[in-house]
């Protein structure tokens, strides 16, 4: 398992960086950093100014998936951002998703993402909005809908790779700014293909988020504190 390529999205933050370079190598993993995407970029260079951040990020996630399919024979790869907190039997679990993955033939699955609750199959809003497709060995997997947030962790096969790297280019994203289209991971990476993601998730964010807007960080605290517990994460 430890085969699998691991990458993480960083930008410039040595304490986030440090703080998941110790987090993976509790496990033996190696996890690679994808090259900082600053707004020197030459490919930000007509990117509308509000945009710039998050095309940043969007791109620092493509760069990662382009280095996996580039460099590496692996079938898929597992990328990250840098403020998670990883199940403390990170490998053991991987060694039973990733068959599912397998099995299932799935594009890209859901390892971690902003979850305001806790999926219960015994409410009938999360079997509309969250149809198991089957739990086998401690995980449940789930179909979800469009407007869940967050790529927090997922694992993603070589195929769909190439798919959005041929895709998702920057000319797309220009071309669609007058549109309902966002050209951002959360909304992109994670919305196409054959997709689910795997509950109890591997990864929950840290929690802490610097925006600006109270309802966001409120958000991101809320799905910190229903899913993180010291016993199952650290």
């Amino acid at each position: 398992m430890n085969k699998i390529p691991f990458y993480v999205v960083n930008f410039k933050n040595e304490t986030r960086r440090n703080k998941m370079l110790e987090r993976f190598r509790h496990f033996g993993v190696e996890p690679i950093f994808t090259p900082e995407v600053g707004g020197n970029d030459p490919r930000l260079d007509k990117a509308p100014d509000n945009c710039k951040r998050v095309w940043a990020v969007m791109l620092q996630h493509l760069d990662s998936l382009r280095h996996f399919v580039e460099k590496t024979q692996q079938p898929y790869c597992i990328v990250c951002e840098d403020d998670i907190h990883l199940s403390r039997h990170l490998i053991n679990d991987l060694e039973k998703i990733v068959p599912q993955f397998q099995r299932k033939q799935l594009d890209v699955l859901l390892l971690g993402c902003l979850l305001p609750f806790a999926i219960d199959m015994a409410t009938c809003l999360h079997r509309q909005y969250f149809p198991m497709m089957e739990q086998v060995d401690g995980f449940s997997y789930h179909r979800y809908p469009d407007d869940l947030w967050g790529c927090q962790m997922y694992l993603i096969s070589r195929d769909y790779s190439r798919f959005l790297i041929s895709t998702y280019t920057i000319p797309y994203a220009l071309d669609h700014l007058n549109t309902s289209f966002n050209y951002n991971p959360d909304w992109v990476i994670t919305k196409n293909g054959n997709r689910a993601l795997v509950y109890p998730m591997v990864a929950v964010e840290e929690g802490v988020n610097v925006s600006n807007d109270a309802s966001q960080v409120w958000f991101h605290r809320h799905c910190h504190a229903v899913n993180f517990n010291e016993k199952n994460y650290f």
